[in-house]
């Protein structure tokens, strides 16, 4: 397996948008006035698969993860796992990033955070918080030094 050279990248980006999405509301970008929404938040294994379930085709399952470190996608049992026993990862920014490596991942066969990804991603943000919420993101990407395909 090659090195993932853009998964910190990704993540850096990532972190800081997902905080922006915690408090939500108006963001001066640039000089234009960009409505951010606050990202949902999940209190249970049920709530998030019905989130998944609306987002992709063919969804994921999502399980419970052992361990607080992080979520991860599982490609061969087609599952997103996302640790309870904290809250950080039962939010829309973590689940956004699972349903993005699955979706890279039957589309492009594609695990690593490369321009398939940041592509699914971005067309995910954009479906589901809107195109403010997708060119914030989009912006970090590129900030970050994350590959971002051209549209």
């Amino acid at each position: 397996m090659s090195i993932d050279v853009h998964r910190s990248a990704v993540y850096r980006a990532e972190d800081q948008w997902s905080t922006l999405l915690d408090r939500g509301g108006r963001l001066d970008f640039f000089g234009t006035v960009l409505d951010i929404p606050m990202q949902l938040r999940f209190g249970d294994l049920a709530a998030m698969q019905t989130y998944v379930d609306a987002l992709v085709p063919d969804p994921p399952r999502v399980r419970v993860r052992r361990g607080q470190t992080r979520a991860h996608y599982e490609p061969e049992e087609c599952v997103i796992a996302i640790p309870m026993e904290s809250t950080w990862a039962a939010r829309e920014s973590v689940l956004l990033h699972e349903a993005a490596h699955h979706l890279a991942h039957i589309h492009n066969n594609h695990m690593q955070h490369g321009a398939p990804f940041t592509g699914h991603m971005l067309q995910l943000v954009e479906a589901q918080l809107g195109e403010p919420a997708a060119l914030v993101l989009r912006a970090g990407y590129h900030e970050s030094g994350a590959l971002v395909p051209v549209s």
